[in-house]
This record gives C-alpha cells, sequence and structure tokens, in this order.
C-alpha cells in the first residue's frame, strides 16, 4: 500500500489560504442582489403557481359535481324525450369548455404575472449589481492610489 503524505496545517497555512480566498470573497458582494433576486423570483413563481393550481382544483371539483348532476338528471329524464337527456349533457358539456377557457385565461395570467415580476427585479437586480461593482472600483482605485510607493 502506498504510504499518502499528510499536510499539517499551520497557522502561517491557514492565513495564507484565507488570503487567496480575499478576492472572491469580496466579489460576494457582486452577486448578492442576483442571489436575492433568484430566490425572491423562486417564491414568488411558486406563490402564483400555487393560486393557479389552486383554482384549477377548484374547476376539476366543480366539472365533477356538476358531472354528477347531469348523469343524474340524464339518466332520470323521461325515456320518451332522449331531447331531455341531450340538453342536459350538452350544457355540462359547455360549462366544462367555459371551465377550460378560464384555466387558458387563468394560465396566461399567470405566466404573463411570472414574467413581468422577473424581468423587473432582474432589472433592479443588474442596477445593484453595477452600483456595487462601481463601488468596489472606487475603493480599489482610492486604496491603491492612498499606499505609499
Amino acid at each position: 500500500m502506498a504510504k499518502t503524505e499528510t499536510t499539517k496545517i499551520t497557522p502561517a497555512s491557514f492565513t495564507e489560504v484565507l488570503k487567496s480566498m480575499q478576492g472572491p470573497v469580496s466579489m460576494t458582494s457582486l452577486v448578492k442582489p442576483q442571489l436575492e433576486q433568484f430566490w425572491d423570483a423562486q417564491e414568488k413563481l411558486l406563490a402564483e403557481s400555487e393560486r393557479f393550481t389552486r383554482h384549477w382544483f377548484e374547476r376539476r371539483h366543480e366539472a365533477i359535481r356538476t358531472a354528477l348532476d347531469a348523469a343524474r338528471s340524464a339518466t332520470a329524464a323521461d325515456p320518451a324525450n332522449p331531447a331531455q337527456a341531450m340538453e342536459t349533457v350538452m350544457d355540462w358539456q359547455r360549462h366544462s369548455v367555459e371551465r377550460l377557457v378560464e384555466d387558458a385565461r387563468e394560465w396566461f395570467d399567470t405566466v404573463s404575472r411570472c414574467a413581468d415580476y422577473v424581468s423587473k427585479t432582474e432589472a433592479e437586480a443588474v442596477g445593484e449589481t453595477l452600483n456595487e461593482a462601481q463601488d468596489l472600483a472606487r475603493k480599489a482605485t482610492k486604496s491603491a492610489k492612498s499606499e505609499p510607493v
């Protein structure tokens, strides 16, 4: 078996590791607005999806209840008058199409609200990122000028 060499971490080596991380760590302020916007948008999209889904299920429950009522009416209708049973079924179908149209309308509204929200907040996050980049550049320029040669 090959012997593996372990490196002992000393305070000096740990300090070197921390120094090497200064650049990337200072960049976290640049990505902070983007990260916050991303997770905020996820929360908003989930809330909108939940709202749509709740209404969708309400319409499906209504479809089932009215289908049962229509089936009962159609089977209880006078056998000598099949037009009455057909009218009951056609009425249920008309309402079902209305529910499907409402599904589509609400879905498009949901997607539109989500896209609008994401685009607005993304633009704000980009603006914040640019401001932060300017501040970092200003600080870097200022500290470079203040150090004696």
